[in-house]
């Protein structure tokens, strides 16, 4: 967030700020807002500008103050709205703060009556919350994560594992946030691995950025991502097949749940669906949730899992009275 108010005050300047000036508006000391121009110089198109022999100026690019002119139709309005509800698993973060004040600084502009239409628009998509991960809390890390990946800097952060109830400190190279299914996550090389882990920000129980910075490891980040079922990868990866009953066929056929997917129709109206994956924890789990209706064919190690997950079912359930 501090780095989105540097962004601010340079773009209510037209001549341009010195880093003293603000350091005093933003409360931070000047070496700070010196490490944060450089970020935003690099990725943001901030402009320095030598006054004299030793006083410099900062200022937003003119190129980029010209995107202020620029007018949106309506279906992009209604775009901007369409991911707010998307998005409202983020409420209390910076991701989503930030896009709340694109709609704040369009209402601005508008007339009350155009207002008015927009109030409409905000009607056609409503925000859908369940199942997701409060990142309210999390808003200060959220930020630095940010920080530190635009800036390639190191990270020493405080994880707690909550399937092992353990809780470690670790060195990271953040490299990637990833949204998926209302909840966060950070794709980060761990000490001196050069493989992805992957880590739940809402389980990020500390982090500081720290001065040091990394060159990225020789990873392709996007095709690890797209390797994922779900948002975890390993190496032990499988051919699977599972075969869907005709009743819940047109479920899968309407869905693209991998990229890499294979699915054909059976002459009986079944549907074999094929995917190499090694995201055991998240595959069974979702075969499971078809019931009768899905048969997880193989590999064979992971059907003989599913089997015994059923049998502790089947004696669970045993002693239950029958209607």
């Amino acid at each position: 967030m501090r780095q989105w108010a540097l962004l601010r005050l340079l773009a209510d300047s037209t001549s341009g700020l010195a880093v003293r000036h603000l350091a005093e508006q933003l409360g931070v000391s000047k070496a700070t807002v010196a490490r944060d121009l450089a970020t935003l110089e690099r990725d943001f198109a901030v402009v320095e500008e030598s006054v004299g022999a030793q006083k410099k100026l900062f200022r937003i690019d003119q190129k980029i103050r010209a995107l202020e002119a620029v007018t949106f139709g309506v279906t992009e309005l209604l775009a901007l709205y369409a991911a707010e509800a998307a998005l409202v698993a983020l409420a209390g973060t910076p991701i989503h703060a930030d896009l709340r004040a694109v709609l704040h600084k369009l209402r601005g502009f508008l007339s009350p009556r155009h207002n008015g239409g927009l109030d409409a628009m905000a009607r056609v998509f409503s925000p859908h919350l369940r199942d997701h991960v409060n990142l309210a809390a999390q808003d200060e890390i959220i930020d630095q994560l940010v920080d530190a990946i635009a800036r390639r800097r190191v990270c020493d952060l405080e994880y707690h594992a909550a399937w092992k109830g353990t809780t470690r400190r670790h060195r990271a190279r953040p490299l990637r946030l990833v949204w998926h299914r209302s909840a966060l996550y950070l794709l980060a090389c761990l000490g001196e691995h050069t493989r992805l882990t992957t880590l739940a920000v809402h389980r990020v129980r500390d982090l500081d950025v720290t001065s040091d910075t990394f060159t990225p490891p020789a990873l392709d980040v996007d095709a690890h991502v797209a390797k994922a079922f779900g948002i975890f990868v390993s190496d032990a990866e499988e051919d699977i097949e599972i075969v869907f009953d005709a009743d819940i066929a047109w479920r899968i056929d309407e869905r693209v749940f991998h990229p890499t997917e294979q699915k054909e129709r059976l002459p009986d109206g079944r549907l074999r669906y094929r995917v190499r994956s090694s995201a055991q924890w998240e595959i069974i789990p979702w075969v499971q949730s078809f019931g009768a209706l899905a048969e997880l064919v193989a590999p064979p190690a992971w059907r003989e899992c599913l089997r015994g997950t059923v049998e502790v079912l089947r004696e669970r359930y045993a002693g239950l009275p029958t209607a």
